[in-house]
């Protein structure tokens, strides 16, 4: 079979891709991946199933498609072996970083885990609403409906007044 013309540029592309969204793809499958499964290897088959699907979304950033799925192989993994997926842990303070509030980072631990998976892609991932929407296969409206509430308990928690 003769390789087309753009499959160099398509390779490009995809290598791209891969570099500029690995670490958010493996951050996803760390906090996601369940007992028994190496988020590494769960990160390789999310780019695995990218590359054999063509490089191709629909649409949106290459990191929401991507981050759905992860999701997929996360949840395929735990159907696997029907094991608890492991708990979600944000990794994202260090000593040095002006995030490290350990208050916040246990007012997160207390979130449920539909509404931390939300806050992790809107803010931790950066992805836009419609891109979060995509991802956990919901409208924009209850993607917006579960980030008003994360954020509600998350002030209530801290003791912010809003």
């Amino acid at each position: 079979m003769p390789i087309a013309r753009d499959e160099p540029l398509r390779q490009e592309r995809a290598q791209k891709i891969a570099e500029e969204c690995y670490a958010d793809v493996l951050a996803y499958c760390r906090r996601h991946a369940p007992a028994g499964h190496e988020a590494a290897d769960l990160a390789q088959e999310t780019f695995l199933r990218f590359v054999r699907s063509g490089g191709h979304h629909k649409g949106g950033r290459p990191i929401a498609y991507l981050m759905r799925t992860a999701r997929s192989v996360c949840i395929d993994a735990s159907r696997e072996r029907r094991l608890e997926t492991a708990s979600l842990d944000f990794d994202v303070a260090t000593e040095d970083s002006p995030y490290n509030d350990s208050g916040l980072i246990e007012a997160l631990s207390k979130l449920p885990p539909v509404l931390l998976e939300v806050i992790e892609l809107r803010y931790g991932a950066d992805l836009e609403v419609g891109d979060v929407a995509r991802v956990l296969g919901i409208s924009r409206f209850s993607v917006r409906r579960r980030i008003r509430r994360a954020l509600a308990l998350l002030e209530e928690e801290m003791g912010w007044s809003g």
